[in-house]
């Protein structure tokens, strides 16, 4: 018998997750004969996840982030240097900056969670309550420790599942994922090398465009943190304990979660699709809840997904995280389910069911009276004159 608490199991994240909705929408008049696109495929897909044969407008989308620093930074990965998540969490908290514009193009509210930032010697200052809330340590550096211990890897992962709870609960049609983070990429192809048991090269990309220099080190610490995690590759929460960090336990939580609320998400880069392919070994099938907005340069990204067999809308080479691939791609979701419901309205109405004839019960039929005859007696018949006669016997 162990001590200690009983570890997370991710499908309590997702009680009660079934599959999308099998869509049945007609065929087009204008152009019966044109093959399936990846539009109508789309479609199909987004009316699935609403219970419908045709998808209904997405007009109440929101974009959540997940942000966090990751330990492994400090060995030269990255070009963001310190500093930089807490300045890019207070730019996207007061709606400044490339992120907060694509997203004010296209109409969709942000919000932005710091799990695990550095916020440096002056703490998080004007940065609003909600956005530090659910606030963990930055992640241990995952070529020599663990990123976290499993009561930190529950609590992002209970504090993900609430974000997607409360937007849920507020109406939204589709989540967007982002995410923001210095070496966020180097965790994600730890992770995707962990589960898919691939080697360092395979899933190393140039991440914030590194050069070849910090390629080298960046694989040199992917290789050191797969040895430490790879007898871990079955147990999707020891993985993220082992290699992982707040903001992408947050991430698979908020997936499953939204997944288990019966509402689609749109993933971005490389962190997003690696949340997602751990989430996914969790809970098998929760897949079928998500798309790729975007592929990036990002070889794991590019693994992942096709463990997923999530193909991405867009190609849009090099990501620049925050959430910018989903909102890009969310153009083209839109552009899907507004074709699918034009077609929809040249074809006729469907015929209304015709009623069921009602069933006349039949008349009970009584039956005939039998003569009885008593037990032992014969019967007797009446002669010409009146008197009873006894037949021989």
């Amino acid at each position: 018998m162990t001590d200690g608490p009983r570890p997370l199991n991710l499908r309590e994240i997702a009680e009660g997750l079934y599959s999308p909705h099998t869509s049945a929408a007609r065929e087009r008049r204008s152009a019966p004969l044109l093959a399936p696109s990846r539009a109508d495929e789309l479609a199909r897909w987004l009316a699935g996840t609403q219970d419908r044969d045709v998808a209904a407008p997405l007009d109440r989308v929101r974009l959540v982030v997940f942000a966090g620093d990751h330990g492994v930074a400090a060995r030269g990965v990255s070009r963001l240097g310190p500093g930089w998540t807490a300045r890019a969490v207070r730019d996207l908290a007061a709606s400044r900056g490339p992120y907060a514009a694509l997203a004010a193009q296209a109409g969709v509210p942000v919000e932005v969670h710091a799990l695990g930032v550095d916020w440096g010697e002056q703490g998080p200052v004007d940065v609003p309550p909600a956005v530090v809330a659910a606030a963990l340590r930055p992640s241990g550096d995952i070529a020599v420790e663990d990123a976290l211990t499993d009561a930190e890897v529950e609590a992002a992962v209970r504090g993900g599942a609430a974000v997607a709870d409360a937007a849920v609960d507020a109406g939204v049609d589709l989540l967007l994922l982002g995410d923001l983070g210095a070496g966020a990429t180097t965790v994600a192809a730890t992770l995707v090398a962990a589960c898919l048991r691939k080697g360092a090269v395979d899933v190393v990309g140039r991440g914030s465009g590194v050069d070849d220099d910090a390629w080298m080190r960046k694989t040199a610490a992917v290789r050191d943190a797969v040895r430490r995690a790879r007898k871990l590759a079955t147990r999707p929460t020891a993985v993220l304990a082992a290699v992982g960090s707040a903001d992408v336990a947050a991430a698979v939580g908020f997936l499953l979660r939204a997944a288990a609320r019966r509402t689609p998400v749109l993933l971005d880069g490389a962190v997003g699709v690696a949340a997602a392919l751990v989430a996914s070994r969790g809970v098998p099938g929760v897949e079928k809840w998500w798309q790729v907005g975007a592929a990036t340069a990002e070889p794991s990204q590019a693994l992942a997904a096709d463990r997923l067999r999530l193909r991405p809308l867009l190609d849009l080479g090099a990501g620049r995280g925050g959430g910018t691939g989903a909102l890009t791609a969310l153009g083209v979701l839109r552009a899907a389910q507004a074709l699918a419901a034009a077609d929809e309205a040249e074809l006729p109405p469907l015929p209304e069911p015709e009623p069921e004839p009602a069933v006349e019960p039949e008349p009970a039929v009584e039956p005939e009276p039998v003569a009885q005859v008593p037990t032992g007696e014969p019967a007797t018949v009446e002669g010409p004159a009146g008197d009873s006669v006894r037949p021989n016997v």
